[in-house]
């Protein structure tokens, strides 16, 4: 079996602790700011849908969105903050780490086919998580060189055209269930959603394949490369 040529990853969610380092930061800011009693993943969640719906609106680089969209969630919930925390955040996701099986599974998969990466960050951010994650990909679209977030289907069809590839030859993977299996579905693209914690599905949309993990998803891969 020769499918998938490329195997097309999300990144931050997928390949990088993106809810667990947001949230270390948000709790050193509070902490620093004297607060002592929040519930550290409803501001991060509440975060993240804001910072969804924002992206969705005219492109700005992503070091911006994280600037603009921390002081709308901390007002949200009355926590204090000051400007040199707005600038911390938006200058530390570069430094966010990965899931600790995110190396292993894809140097596995390098094995098979080719991979690639199609991240909501900018080019500066990427190529610092690409560099702390010591693996080489064989593509990388950015929201900066798309002009657009996902769940717009831009940056889809800009790697598929880097890749030479036709939409019904790549696999595309991801955590975030409305930023890539929903655009991925709509654009018929066979997808994996990597669903680390257990959530329900928030739209009418199905996924093909479903692993809790990139561990067990560098098992799938290999098993549809076996003759």
């Amino acid at each position: 079996m020769n499918w998938p040529k490329a195997i097309t990853f999300d990144c931050y969610g997928t390949l990088i602790d993106w809810e667990g380092e947001i949230q270390l930061i948000f709790r050193e800011i509070l902490k620093k700011n004297g607060v002592e009693h929040f519930d550290v993943v409803a501001l991060q969640r509440h975060w993240e849908d804001i910072q969804f719906d924002y992206i969705q609106n005219q492109y700005l680089p992503y070091k911006e969105v994280l600037k603009n969209t921390l002081p709308m969630a901390f007002n949200y919930f009355s926590y204090p903050f000051t400007d040199k925390d707005t600038e911390y955040f938006s200058a530390s996701m570069g430094k966010w780490r990965p899931f600790s099986d995110t190396k292993s599974a894809l140097l596995e998969i390098k094995k098979h086919t080719k991979i690639a990466l199609l991240t909501n960050t900018d080019d500066h951010i990427i190529e610092e998580t690409v560099k702390r994650l010591g693996i080489e990909f064989d593509e990388i679209v950015t929201a900066e060189q798309a002009c657009a977030y996902k769940a717009n289907h831009n940056g889809f069809h800009l790697l598929l055209k880097k890749l030479g590839l036709d939409k019904s030859e790549i696999l595309h993977t991801g955590f975030g269930f409305k930023y890539d299996i929903v655009p991925a579905s709509r654009l018929g693209i066979t997808s994996c959603w990597i669903n680390r914690y257990g959530e329900t599905r928030p739209v009418d949309v199905k996924e093909n394949y479903l692993v809790g993990d990139m561990k067990t998803f560098s098992i799938l891969v290999k098993g549809m490369f076996v003759n």
